[in-house]
């Protein structure tokens, strides 16, 4: 690991096994091998022999101009009376139908001598190296690289710090890799040759890379690739659904949907893990995903929150922002500093949206540690983006002494995100609740007393009314007295004389 200062001036650095077979990588199209001829004459074979526990069955091989033959088991044999000057083109091919995979040790030139290539010492399109490195070149994070006039062949490279050639070449060691914030490649001249994948070089999303006049391995090789290890999407809560367009080389279509914990994660291209986001093509064309989340919308109990067109950066974990209410209480006013016991003061909570969309919020109040004596139970009101709202209502208690009424935004329960929707609740002033000492008679005893007296006149009336029914049914007619007449006939007694 070079964590100084590596200064490779006309020198090299060379692996004594590097990798050396290859692999057929060029599905639908054909891979070619150039074998250089010059130093050959007369008659003799070519002889095409495959890696240890692979043959080449399921392709063909044609030699310059020629046929192509049907090749099968470990090695493969063509005849020729003659060979060119300078050399000519073995061309591969899968036959219809086939399927496996063809990978070459060595090609091998026989006349009265054996003249043997290994595979990857030859030119050609359409193949990845296969084997293993032959040792490992790492500059760390503050550590560089400088090559001029210089190769490196058969190396495992990781680059963390930075790496700057000039007419340097890298050989059988891609890709090489350029991860970290502080990593970067700048290379002029030169350039890269087989590769175990199909790119030259392996950046992440923020390593810096920059290219000029190089040479890379050509075909279907690319010279570089941009991938990002599986995206962690953060929504403000659980619920959220969405669309992610032009996702990959392929640009993709993917529905999603964001979890309890207000996280999705974005596919890699062929699994969980990997997103290849940029490719710096053999032809110097650059392809960059340009993703986007679309079509979000977030059901909640304020309402439901929708967006378009948000960009999809290339950092490991995405905070996925769009137009939010973020309501908080401002104020709490209660009209009366010293309310009675028995009443309910009257109370004006004002709600204040400092965002970008409105909101319809229920709030809660309370009074102490216990939930206040509130009414309505849970009052609302809809708070417009950048404006506020008034909630009236009427607060009850129960003890005498300091009280103070404490109100917040009742936040919708999916929210995982802190600070989503606002939420600052706010108290307000400390009041003393009081007993009536009115000197006049409270209200309420004189109700009681009016009502108490009110029964009395109703049931006295009632007995009355009775009374006198019951007079009238029990009295009988009086009897009328027979007076005896005197008779007129009769003459009166006169008195007497002497009287």
């Amino acid at each position: 690991m070079v964590s100084g200062a590596l200064d490779l001036a006309g020198g090299s650095l060379m692996a004594t096994e590097p990798p050396s077979d290859v692999q057929w990588w060029n599905a639908g199209g054909v891979a070619d091998l150039w074998l250089p001829t010059d130093q050959v004459s007369g008659s003799g074979a070519i002889v095409i022999v495959s890696a240890a526990g692979y043959n080449l069955s399921g392709f063909t091989v044609a030699w310059g101009d020629g046929a192509s033959e049907q090749m099968d088991g470990p090695q493969h044999e063509i005849t020729l009376n003659s060979f060119p000057n300078d050399g000519d083109w073995l061309t591969f091919e899968m036959e219809i139908g086939s399927w496996g995979e063809l990978v070459l040790d060595r090609i091998e030139i026989r006349t009265a001598s054996t003249i043997p290539f290994e595979a990857a010492d030859l030119d050609g399109s359409g193949w990845v190296l296969r084997g293993d490195f032959g040792f490992s070149l790492g500059v760390a994070d503050g550590g560089s690289l400088s090559a001029t006039d210089a190769e490196i062949m058969g190396a495992d490279v990781l680059i963390s710090g930075t790496a700057v050639g000039q007419d340097s070449w890298f050989k059988r060691s891609g890709p090489v890799n350029v991860m970290g914030p502080q990593a970067s490649l700048t290379w002029n001249g030169g350039g890269f040759n087989s590769t175990l994948d199909d790119h030259d070089v392996r950046a992440d999303g923020v390593a810096a890379l920059s290219f000029t006049g190089v040479t890379d391995s050509g075909g279907f090789v690319d010279l570089w690739e941009r991938q990002i290890p599986a995206q962690v999407l953060h929504f403000p809560g659980s619920g959220a659904q969405f669309t992610l367009n032009g996702v990959g080389p392929d640009e993709r279509t993917i529905p999603g949907i964001s979890t309890a914990e207000g996280i999705s994660n974005v596919p890699g291209d062929d699994g969980p893990t990997t997103r290849v986001v940029e490719i710096g093509q053999s032809d110097g064309s650059v392809w960059t995903e340009s993703a986007t989340i679309d079509s979000i919308s977030w059901f909640t109990a304020w309402g439901t929150y929708t967006s378009d067109g948000i960009s999809l950066p290339h950092s490991a974990d995405v905070i996925v922002d769009f137009p939010l209410p973020a309501v908080s209480i401002s104020q709490v006013d209660v009209e009366d500093e010293a309310p009675t016991l028995g009443r309910r003061a009257s109370v004006t909570v004002t709600l204040a949206n400092t965002g970008e969309v409105p909101a319809n919020v229920p709030i809660e109040c309370y009074d102490g540690g216990d939930r206040a004596d509130i009414s309505p139970t849970f009052p609302s009101a809809m708070v417009g983006a950048d404006s506020e709202a008034d909630v009236d209502l009427k607060w009850g208690h129960t003890g005498s002494g300091n009280s103070t009424l404490t109100c917040s935004p009742m936040l919708p329960t999916q929210l995982t995100r802190d600070g989503a929707f606002g939420g600052g609740s706010s108290d307000s002033s400390v009041v003393v609740w009081e007993v009536q000492l009115d000197a006049g008679m409270d209200p309420i005893v004189i109700a009681l007393i009016v009502a108490l007296v009110v029964g009395v006149l109703l049931v006295a009336g009632f007995a009355s009314m009775q009374a006198r029914e019951s007079m009238v049914k029990t009295e009988e007619p009086e009897d009328i007295e027979l007076v005896e007449l005197v008779d007129l006939d009769d003459d009166p007694e006169e008195p007497d004389d002497d009287d």
